[in-house]
C-alpha cells in the first residue's frame, strides 16, 4: 500500500512555498479544508505521513499548543507518522552551537509556545520527528515582507554584523522537507528531534547588505540575543545541505517567484 503524504498548514508561508516548488503528490490541507481549532478531526487513511506546518507566529501564540493537540490526536487515531515544524526560538542562544541536547530556555513568548507545542505533540506521538528550524530566508524579520522605510537593526556587543543566526533558504528548506518526507514514506528510521538549518550562521547586517536594503544600527537594548546558531551534526547524517552565505540566501529568495 502506498502511504499518502498529508501537509497540514498548507495555507501558511511554508505551505505556500512548498506548493510553488514541489512536484510531488500530496494532500494539501489549509484552513479552508480543515479549520483545526473549530472542526472535528478528519478521517485520514491509516498509516499516512503528516507534515505538520500549522502554527501561529504573531498574535495569540498560545494557540500553538492547541494546534499541536489537534494534530496529535488525529495522528494517533490514524497511526500516522508526523514530521512537525518547531523553531530554533526554543533555545537560549549563546557562544556555542545549540545541539539537540541543549536545554531549551525560550527567551520569548513565541519560543515558549513552540516548546509547549512540542511537549503536547510528544504526549501523543513519542516517535514524531520534531524539527527545530532556523531562520527561514524570506519568512524572517530581515528579508521578510515589511513596510517602507529604513530598517533599524539591534547592535550586539563586540558584533560588527549585528545578531548572528542560523538560516535556511526557501529552496533548500523545500528540498530538505521533501527528503525527510521521503524517508518517512519509505519507513526509514528518523530521530525524534533534529535541528534544521544550513551549516554556518550568518550575520543579519550581511544579509541586508547582500539584499541592498537600507538599514542602520539602533541603540543597544537589553535582552537581544547576539548569537543563536544550530549544530547540524545530526542533520548531516540524513541530509546534505549547502553552507549558508548571505548572497546565496538572497539569490535563492529572489529565485522563488510569488513567495513569501
Amino acid at each position: 500500500m502506498v502511504r499518502p503524504l498529508i501537509v497540514i498548514g498548507a495555507g501558511g508561508r511554508i505551505g505556500r512555498l512548498l506548493q510553488l516548488v514541489w512536484r510531488r503528490e500530496a494532500v494539501w490541507l489549509g484552513r479552508a479544508e480543515w479549520d483545526i481549532l473549530t472542526r472535528p478531526a478528519l478521517a485520514l487513511p491509516q498509516g499516512a505521513v503528516i507534515l505538520d506546518l500549522a502554527g501561529v507566529i504573531r498574535g495569540d501564540v498560545g494557540l500553538n499548543s492547541q494546534l499541536a493537540d489537534a494534530v496529535g490526536r488525529m495522528a494517533r487515531a490514524t497511526k500516522a507518522q508526523v514530521i512537525h515544524l518547531s523553531s530554533a526560538s526554543v533555545y537560549p542562544g549563546g557562544p556555542a552551537d545549540m545541539t539537540e541536547a541543549t536545554t531549551p530556555a525560550p527567551p520569548s513568548p513565541y519560543g515558549e509556545s513552540k516548546l509547549v507545542a512540542e511537549a503536547v505533540l510528544r504526549g501523543y506521538l513519542p516517535d514524531a520527528l520534531i524539527l527545530r528550524v532556523g531562520n527561514i530566508a524570506g519568512a524572517d524579520a530581515v528579508l521578510g515582507p515589511r513596510g517602507p522605510g529604513e530598517i533599524v537593526l539591534d547592535p550586539v556587543p563586540n558584533g560588527g554584523g549585528g545578531p548572528v543566526r542560523s538560516y535556511i533558504g526557501p529552496l533548500v528548506l523545500a528540498r530538505a522537507l521533501a527528503d525527510l518526507c521521503d524517508h518517512a514514506l519509505r519507513g526509514d528510521p528518523l530521530p525524534p528531534l533534529m535541528n534544521l538549518s544550513q551549516p554556518g550562521p550568518v550575520a543579519m547586517a550581511c544579509l541586508m547588505d547582500a539584499a541592498g536594503l537600507e538599514w542602520r544600527f539602533g541603540p543597544l537594548r537589553d535582552g537581544v540575543l547576539a548569537r543563536v546558531a544550530l549544530s547540524t551534526a545530526l542533520q548531516s547524517t540524513y541530509l546534505t545541505l549547502p553552507e549558508a552565505t548571505a548572497p546565496g540566501l538572497v539569490d535563492e529568495l529572489r529565485a522563488v517567484k510569488g513567495w513569501p
